[in-house]
């Protein structure tokens, strides 16, 4: 089931698609020799939740050399220094650089519990997520562009 999305964008991904989308860019993310080395360099310890959809991911820190993160999409674990909380639109608008973090927080529309170095830390690095998951959405997922 496609969730309606607001006016201005196109449909939301659901709870697999979205899942799938994060999965795939954490992972080509993982993979890239310059991704991984920022991502290890940057002790990334994050918790996003998708409110509407029940939805979290947890990235934390690989377990060794060859892998800069640990994820999954269970809600267990030690705390993390960072969490964002939002609705799966919102996610998909900032996901899509439809929509700006720092704005979407302003605004409310995104909670952001953690210290703000931590922030300042990991919201450049996500952004680098959300390239991916751009690509991969018009790729895997045509119906989810932008009207």
């Amino acid at each position: 089931m496609v969730a309606v999305a607001p006016p201005g964008l196109g449909a939301i991904p659901d709870a697999r698609e979205f899942r799938e989308l994060i999965d795939s860019s954490l992972r080509e993310l993982d993979a890239d020799d310059r991704g991984g080395a920022l991502l290890r360099a940057t002790d990334l310890s994050l918790r996003i939740e998708i409110t509407d959809l029940d939805l979290v991911v947890r990235v934390a820190p690989g377990d060794g050399a060859d892998y800069g993160l640990n994820w999954n999409f269970e809600d267990l674990g030690e705390m993390p220094r960072l969490e964002l909380r939002m609705d799966s639109a919102t996610a998909h608008r900032y996901l899509e650089g439809r929509e700006s973090i720092a704005v979407a927080i302003a605004k409310g529309k995104v909670e952001l519990r953690g210290e703000s170095r931590f922030a300042l830390l990991y919201l450049p690095v996500i952004g680098h997520v959300a390239a991916r998951y751009r690509r991969l959405a018009q790729e895997r997922f045509p119906h989810l562009d932008a009207v």
